[in-house]
């Protein structure tokens, strides 16, 4: 099994679930994060001052799926999240060792 993990902005994340239930990916994990890349310094406007910031809002996805279906996650990501902007995200994929349904004690690729 592979987590697929991405990084991408929020107005992105309808598009890619929607996508992703098409593909066939049913349950997913989000969560709100905060980071920078290549963009250290941003000037925003809050109330009429200017300041620096120096990190960005983004969603995390994490996606547990067979070995076999992992690039094809990838891609599907990759299609519905399309950016020419900078800073759009990133994905990356990482082994999984094990995997339990905790109402059921299924392991392996029955608890997907």
């Amino acid at each position: 099994m592979k987590l697929v993990t991405a990084i991408l902005r929020p107005h992105r994340v309808a598009d890619v679930r929607a996508a992703l239930t098409t593909f066939g990916i049913h349950g997913m994990t989000t969560s709100q994060v905060t980071g920078y890349g290549m963009e250290v310094w941003r000037t925003s406007t809050h109330r009429g001052q200017k300041f620096h910031d120096e990190t960005v809002s983004n969603v995390r996805l994490e996606i547990v799926t067979e070995d076999a279906d992992a690039e094809d996650v990838v891609n599907v990501i990759l299609r519905s999240a399309s950016s020419t902007a900078s800073g759009a995200g990133k994905i990356w994929i990482t082994p999984v060792d094990g995997l339990a349904r905790v109402r059921t004690g299924e392991r392996g690729s029955d608890a997907l």
